[in-house]
């Protein structure tokens, strides 16, 4: 059996399984597991349907938790300097703590807030709703078909390629 190895360098693309119970979805995990694929590539989402809905897109939660720490940092040091708080180090400190770890919680809120769904984000929504589940694979071009072979070999009633992150 082909093993499947991923540059970092290389797109990536979703690959998607429906499956109609976490059973074959779970059947599907160990034979991708088998044939090399990444656990962190690799995603079953079979209780929360919201979660499923972000299957296959794009959130910039890490962008924003990174954009809120600069503003939080940027806003004590402003007011350390400007503001006179640099009279009183401990107040910085405990009140820096507070700003900078507040404006990162809101970041990476706006962060979530702003992805983008796959175009199937409502399908893979209302399969984990109904009792389903969804595997999802973020494979190379030239894994994809593997993938695809896995997940239909496992039981997968339907098998959808996505654009993947980086395209949307």
């Amino acid at each position: 059996m082909a093993q499947a190895t991923i540059s970092k360098n290389i797109p990536l693309k979703t690959v998607v399984g429906i499956f109609g119970d976490d059973r074959k979805a779970a059947d599907a995990l160990r034979s991708l597991d088998a044939a090399g694929f990444d656990a962190a590539r690799v995603q079953m989402t079979a209780d929360d349907p919201s979660r499923a809905a972000e299957v296959g897109g794009k959130t910039y939660v890490l962008e924003g938790f990174i954009g809120g720490l600069l503003v939080g940092v940027l806003v004590v040091v402003g007011f350390s300097a400007w503001g006179g708080l640099g009279r009183d180090p401990i107040g910085v400190v405990i009140g820096g703590v507070g700003v900078v770890g507040g404006m990162a919680t809101i970041g990476l809120v706006i962060g979530r807030a702003i992805g983008r769904h796959s175009p199937d984000a409502h399908l893979f929504e209302r399969v984990v709703r109904t009792g389903g589940a969804v595997v999802s694979v973020q494979c190379a071009d030239d894994e994809c078909d593997l993938a695809a072979q896995l997940l239909d070999g496992a039981g997968a009633r339907e098998v959808r390629d996505e654009p993947g992150p980086e395209a949307l």
